[in-house]
Order: structure tokens, then C-alpha cells, then sequence
């Protein structure tokens, strides 16, 4: 659930292929999101009509609240290219981010109770398993990597998003995303058992004992739920990818700065018209 909460807001934060797939997306995402969830649960037709009403003021808030924070977002990136990016401006940005990814996390929780309410032990059962099930097939996925193709899965990655913004880039670009890549240390052995111990305890909470409400809603803040070594893993991979962002940003050349600027304000313009 918690990585599936954390692509929802990559969705609706910065991170789709084009601008337009942000209005037509996240217009379509009150429809698209119940189907998304019925992959891990069925719902009966009463539960289902209960999913929409507590999904609607759900998506108000996000539409009022949390939009406008992202085309702020964007809004402090397009200031700080104005002159030398210095890596204070990228970790404060980071930080807003995480912060979004953590408030969208606390009121998905928020409806998921009250709809957790009305599943039967049954539909508990089964979506306990689906979690498990899927996580063990990301677990084979993942873990058969070993470490050359671990570097080589970051680099594409670290490129690809590179590319969205920047377009085509230098040997020398090319060589910073190279470096970085290798340095990153891998957490997906650390980050399969963290999402494995949340399984367990959300299991756990939704035996639904007395209490339950009050703890799952406290679920993703829970720090047992995270490996203190994957916390310190995630930590410099991220320092190092900042760092990466900063090289990159301050060695940019005319094109690629006109293709940043604009890709920046199609985003802004969009996330704005969602609000019009």
C-alpha cells in the first residue's frame, strides 16, 4: 500500500510524460482510482457507491489544497535556475516533495478507515494476500538483479528523467549520471522487508480490534516499519542524486535550458488550469 500511495503522488505531483497527461489524468483519476483499488479487494455494489462519496472530498482537498503547493514547487525550481543552483535550493525542494508524498499518504488513510470498516473478514483475508502475493513477485523481480544490472536499471533511470527535461545530453552530463549511478548503494533487499513488515502489521491492525482505527491512521509514521540501515541507505542516495541534479542543472547549455524552462511552465500552466 505505502508504494502505492507514493505513486499516486508522483502521478499528481511533477513526474508524468507530458503536460497534457496531467489535466486529463488527474480529471479521469476519481474513475481510475476505485478501479486501481478493486485489483486488491472486490467491493460489493453498496461498498463501491460508499468509495465514491468518501472519495469526494478527498479529491476537493487535493484539488484546492495540494495542487497548488506543486505549481509552487515548480515555481521555487524556476527561480532558483535563474542563477547558480547551489544544493541548499535542491534538498529544500526534495523536502517539499517528501512532504506532499507524506500529507497525500495521511489522507488516503484517513478515507481508507471508515471504507476498512465495512470490508468483511473475507475481504481483509484476500487483500492481505494480494499485498503479499505482489510483493513477493517485486522481491523475485528485483533481488535476481545483480549488481551490474542494479547500476545499469539506475543509470537508465537517472537518464530517462534526465531526458524528459533537459533533452539530449553531453558526454560529460552523460559521464556525471554514469558516476553517480555506480555510487548509489542498492536498497531493494532493504526495501522489500520494510514494505514486508508494514504487510504484517497492517495485518495485524486490521484484525480490527479495539484501538484500530487510531493506529492505522498513525500506520506510515510508524519508524519500525523502516530499517534503520535502509533509512541511512535512502538517505545518501538521495544526497547523491541532489548533488547530481546540481552538476547537471549549473552545466546545462542554452537548448537545454529552453527546453527545461518551458517543460517547467507547461507543468505550472497545467496543474494551474485544474483549479480554473
Amino acid at each position: 500500500m505505502k508504494n502505492t500511495l507514493k505513486k499516486a503522488a508522483l502521478i499528481l505531483v511533477l513526474f508524468l510524460g507530458g503536460c497534457s497527461s496531467i489535466t486529463f489524468i488527474y480529471n479521469q483519476f476519481d474513475n481510475l482510482f476505485p478501479w486501481y483499488l478493486e485489483s486488491y479487494v472486490d467491493l460489493d455494489r453498496d461498498q463501491k457507491q460508499y468509495l465514491d462519496e468518501l472519495l469526494t472530498p478527498f479529491f476537493q482537498w487535493h484539488r484546492v489544497e495540494e495542487m497548488p503547493k506543486y505549481a509552487q514547487i515548480i515555481g521555487d525550481l524556476e527561480l532558483a535556475i535563474d542563477n547558480e543552483i547551489d544544493i541548499e535550493s535542491i534538498a529544500l525542494i526534495t523536502y517539499n516533495v517528501e512532504e506532499s508524498w507524506a500529507r497525500l499518504e495521511d489522507q488516503m488513510i484517513m478515507w481508507v478507515v471508515p471504507l476498512a470498516r465495512e470490508l468483511s473478514d473475507e475481504q481483509i483475508a484476500k487483500f492481505i494476500q494480494v499485498l503479499r502475493t505482489k510483493t513477493t513477485q517485486s522481491e523475485k523481480k528485483l533481488l535476481l538483479r545483480n549488481d551490474q544490472v542494479y547500476q545499469s536499471d539506475s543509470y537508465k533511470s537517472l537518464r530517462k528523467n534526465l531526458r524528459r527535461f533537459m533533452g539530449s545530453m553531453t558526454k560529460d552530463q552523460l559521464e556525471l549520471v554514469k558516476i553517480t549511478s555506480k555510487e548509489m548503494k542498492r536498497t531493494d533487499g532493504e526495501r522489500i522487508q520494510s514494505r514486508k513488515v508494514f504487510i504484517e502489521k497492517l495485518n495485524l491492525i486490521l484484525q480490527r480490534e479495539q484501538g484500530w482505527e487510531e493506529r492505522l491512521e498513525k500506520i506510515t509514521h510508524s519508524d519500525e516499519l523502516v530499517d534503520e540501515n535502509y533509512q541511512s541507505t535512502y538517505a545518501y542516495n538521495t544526497d547523491l542524486i541532489q548533488k547530481l541534479l546540481v552538476a547537471i542543472l549549473n552545466s546545462r547549455n542554452d537548448k537545454q535550458d529552453k527546453k527545461l524552462r518551458t517543460q517547467l511552465s507547461k507543468y505550472k500552466s497545467s496543474i494551474n488550469s485544474l483549479n480554473k
